[in-house]
């Protein structure tokens, strides 16, 4: 490898803070720190980080990074193909987020109070984020330069908010002025070997019954491409001024989609060796049908969405108690509250009681109901901590337990804070008690509680 560098003059506005510099690295050696700027890759300007690694891949780079006083300096590197340079980046995103131009009538961001923060009410609807975290996009902002780089690096897989298949309807559904398709795109992305996973809002009296069925044949017709379709209820909050009428998903429409969908998985499995068509664990909440069994889920390609959550958590339970594992007893006494929203709480509630054969755990599920969003709303994904903390305050009292577990998934990705924009430091000092985080499996759980009683367990 060579490194040779020089001075330019000259400032650029645009390129991407590196936040880390791998040391040892190539980076490292050619004297590129935390706070510089990346500006381009062999003349090209890098706009998110998945270009960057893409550019980087060769073996001639010219890197032009920019010092935080504007110093500008050119880094020549000669390495072998595929050797990373070393460079971290604090956010993947280089150019800013592709925002949504849609208005959909069921849009989340349109019903929030105010009080939550501000990321909150960013509408993405940006192709990288899709590959990189797997959010749902709607193609409606594809240029031809976006599926010919789709094209060229292979981003796959993708996650796509189709809605409907009949463009009359989706264009309604999305709040545009016409007609809206997306199989052209689903299918042009399909040609270019890019693997989908799609999303169908469902809207009762709008995409449901017989559309529902023409858009899931519609999407099977693209398979294996379009690798599966999940089904979703609309989420409605108490906040819909001003919008369009929304119908929520009652009982007897949960149990139609349930059974429409089952129907079709058995015509799926024959054809494709696949079921396809999949439906939330809410719908069989609302239907007060039982999760079907882990094999109904094949491979959980669309868990992220809430399709099989309860179910793996089930089974992940029952291979606990099977194993036997759990120690007999805790070093100290410990007293736990688990908070968990009302379409968990049944699992959860279970899992502290089995918790507490352990001698000296207490461990309690505290179902919290949303005020916050209203009573439709019910996944631990959308607590508040003010929630949070008005459930527990008159349920337990201020320092009634040793710790309060919450589940990741109420809050934001990269840091501590909850929907309202409490942070976990205002909920601990509210609750009088330490609050622990941890991810929604019955292991974690575990190793949580039992850690508060002075016990190391890690699940085999």
């Amino acid at each position: 490898m060579g490194v040779f560098t020089r001075n330019m003059s000259g400032r650029s506005a645009r390129g991407a803070i590196i936040s880390q510099v791998e040391p040892g690295s190539i980076a490292d050696e050619a004297g590129i720190m935390p706070g510089d700027r990346l500006i381009s890759v062999n003349g090209r300007p890098v706009r998110d980080v998945l270009e960057y690694r893409f550019l980087c891949a060769e073996e001639e780079l010219s890197l032009v990074i920019e010092r935080p006083d504007g110093d500008v300096l050119v880094v020549e590197v000669t390495k072998d193909y595929d050797e990373p340079c070393g460079l971290e980046f604090g956010d993947p995103i280089f150019d800013g987020v592709r925002r949504c131009r849609n208005r959909c009538v069921f849009c989340f961001v349109d019903q929030l109070p105010r009080g939550v923060r501000r990321t909150l009410r960013v509408r993405d609807d940006d192709f990288r984020l899709s590959f990189m975290t797997g959010s749902y996009i709607t193609l409606t902002n594809l240029t031809e330069e976006d599926y010919d780089r789709l094209t060229s690096m292979r981003l796959s897989p993708l996650y796509v908010s189709v809605h409907s298949t009949n463009p009359v309807t989706r264009g309604r559904l999305l709040g545009r002025k016409g007609p809206c398709d997306v199989m052209g795109g689903l299918a042009r992305l399909v040609g270019a070997e890019i693997v989908i996973h799609t999303q169908v809002v469902l809207c009762p009296g709008v995409n449901d019954g017989v559309e529902l069925e023409r858009t899931v044949h519609d999407l099977s017709s693209l398979f294996p491409g379009v690798r599966s379709c999940a089904v979703v209820p609309v989420g409605l909050t108490r906040h819909r001024r001003g919008l369009p009428p929304v119908a929520p998903v009652s009982r007897e429409d949960a149990a139609r989609v349930v059974g429409d969908v089952e129907r079709w998985q058995a015509e799926f499995l024959e054809r494709f060796s696949s079921r396809f068509v999949f439906v939330s664990d809410e719908f069989y909440l609302r239907a007060g049908k039982a999760v079907p069994s882990r094999e109904a889920y094949e491979d959980f390609p669309q868990i992220e969405n809430g399709v099989g959550l309860l179910r793996d958590f089930i089974d992940q339970l029952e291979e606990m108690k099977e194993s036997g594992k759990l120690p007999r007893e805790v070093k100290s006494s410990a007293r736990l509250v688990a908070v968990t929203g009302e379409a968990a709480y049944p699992v959860i509630d279970e899992a502290c009681r089995f918790f507490e054969r352990v001698r000296g755990l207490s461990c309690r599920a505290l179902l919290v109901k949303n005020r916050f969003f209203g009573p439709r709303v019910s996944v631990a994904g959308l607590l508040t901590g003010q929630d949070i903390a008005r459930t527990y305050l008159a349920s337990v009292g201020r320092g009634g337990c040793d710790a309060v577990i919450i589940p990741s998934v109420s809050l934001k990705a990269d840091e501590p804070r909850f929907l309202d924009d409490m942070t976990v430091g205002e909920l601990e000092r509210l609750c009088g008690a330490p609050v622990d985080v941890v991810e929604p499996t019955p292991a974690s759980l575990a190793a949580c509680a039992l850690k508060r009683g002075g016990c190391a367990w890690e699940p085999r």
